[in-house]
Formats: C-alpha cells, sequence, structure tokens
C-alpha cells in the first residue's frame, strides 16, 4: 500500500532551507525536480509512497505547477510512476534491482582499476581519508551518515578514473537510489563486512594493483548486493517497508 507525505519530513529543516527561492536563476521546476529526486536518492521518499502534489507544494512553498512538472520529468527518469490515484515513488523489481546491480559492478569495477593508475596522489589520499578509523568507530556510526560516506567514497574513486564519460554513466546507475541508500538498514556485521571492502579497494589503490583494485571492487559489490537483498527480503516479510 503506498504512503502518504510523512509530516517529519514536511517539518525537515533541511528541507526548508532547500525550498525553491524566486529569482534564484533556476526555474521553480528545477528547483521542485532536485529536491523531489534528493528525496528519493536519499531515501526520504520510500518507494510506494504517494507523493501528493499539494502537499509536495506547500513543503517547497511554491504553487502545483512547478511539481507537476517535476513530477513528469521523475516519471522519464524511472524514479516516479502515475497511477490513477496521483504520483507514487516507484518500487523497482527483484530484476530491476538485480540489473542496477550488474551495472554498478561493472562499471566501478573499470572505474577503480583506472583511479589504481590514473589518480593523483592527492586523490589517493582523499579516498584512503574516508576509512582511516578502526572499523567500530563506523559500526558505531548513526546508519544515514555510512550511507552519504558510502556515496562519497564511491563518488571520489569513479572521479579519480579520469574518464569523463565513464563518471556520467556511474552517475545516471546511482540516480536509482537503491543501491546506494541500503546502509541505513545494515546489521553490525553487514557494516563490517561493507567497511572491511572498503579498506581492501584503498589497499589496492595505493599500491596502484590496477588488477586487484578491479577485483576488490567486484567483491565488494557483489557483498553489499548480497547485503541488500537480506535487507529488501526481511522488510517485506516484516512490515512491508523498505528504506526510511
Amino acid at each position: 500500500m503506498a504512503e502518504r507525505l510523512g509530516r517529519a519530513h514536511a517539518d525537515d529543516p533541511a528541507a526548508k532551507r532547500r525550498r525553491p527561492r524566486a529569482g534564484s536563476g533556476e526555474s521553480l521546476g528545477d528547483q521542485a525536480y532536485a529536491h523531489i529526486r534528493a528525496a528519493i536518492l536519499e531515501g526520504k521518499y520510500r518507494p510506494n509512497q504517494r507523493l501528493p502534489e499539494d502537499e509536495v507544494a506547500a513543503q517547497l512553498n511554491s504553487s502545483r505547477t512547478p511539481v507537476r512538472v517535476a513530477l513528469m520529468r521523475l516519471v522519464d527518469q524511472g524514479l516516479v510512476v502515475r497511477e490513477r490515484s496521483g504520483w507514487v515513488v516507484r518500487e523497482h523489481t527483484p530484476d530491476e534491482i538485480r540489473e542496477i546491480y550488474e551495472v554498478r559492478c561493472a562499471l566501478e569495477s573499470m572505474a577503480t582499476g583506472l583511479a589504481a593508475v590514473r589518480a593523483s596522489e592527492e586523490e589517493l589520499a582523499r579516498i584512503a581519508a574516508f576509512y582511516e578509523g578502526a572499523i567500530e568507530e563506523y559500526v558505531r556510526r548513526p546508519r544515514a551518515e555510512l550511507g552519504r560516506m558510502n556515496r562519497e567514497f564511491h563518488q571520489a574513486i569513479v572521479q579519480a578514473s579520469g574518464n569523463g564519460r565513464l563518471v556520467a554513466e556511474w552517475l545516471r546507475n546511482r540516480d536509482f537510489g537503491i543501491t546506494y541508500n541500503m546502509a541505513v538498514v545494515f546489521t553490525r556485521d553487514e557494516v563490517v563486512t561493507c567497511v572491511e571492502g572498503h579498506h581492501r579497494i584503498i589497499e589496492a589503490l595505493l599500491r596502484r594493483d590496477r588488477e586487484g583494485a578491479e577485483r576488490q571492487a567486484r567483491i565488494h559489490v557483489e557483498d553489499v548486493q548480497a547485503a541488500a537483498s537480506r535487507r529488501l527480503d526481511a522488510l517485506h516479510a516484516s512490515a512491508g517497508l523498505y528504506l526510511s
């Protein structure tokens, strides 16, 4: 059953800061699109959640027209669906989720291998700095923070590949946020596996080991895919809920 927007998000100070402002140089439709898209990718709007035009417009302090334009763009991108009852965040099928992870695996293994031989010393130092602490330090952090770190870590590696087309394709695949938001529901052991995978990737990058970096990136994505499948199955079974 599709959900309606929650009041908690409407009262989110961060959401209020992102409200469109007249005269900012962007159309209200563009700003509404950026707001809704970010909320979907960050898991604030969950799969099957309804997006009533009037409620979204109230959050953005705008009329319904730019919201409707934004939602139509998101339908074209596969993030929202139009139903007779209104707009709903799209839920991906198991086969679609598998395909998204397979594309991610191919792109990130290639990007990580290229980064091993092309990244500057400064770029490698920035990548390594993401996970300098002990694993237990990351286990204790809020899951939402870990999810953000995960996205930034992988983006830094892909950008260090020095291949603009690869970066663009990776960003398009990342738009299907299911692959990057799962950290919010990972168990302790799954967080440990994820961070250990990041450590192995960093070690291969610092050795400038292209084959090793590609291999570790592939193993890491496969591990995350397995963990994500377990979490989604558990959430389906428990309450029909998804990302929060």
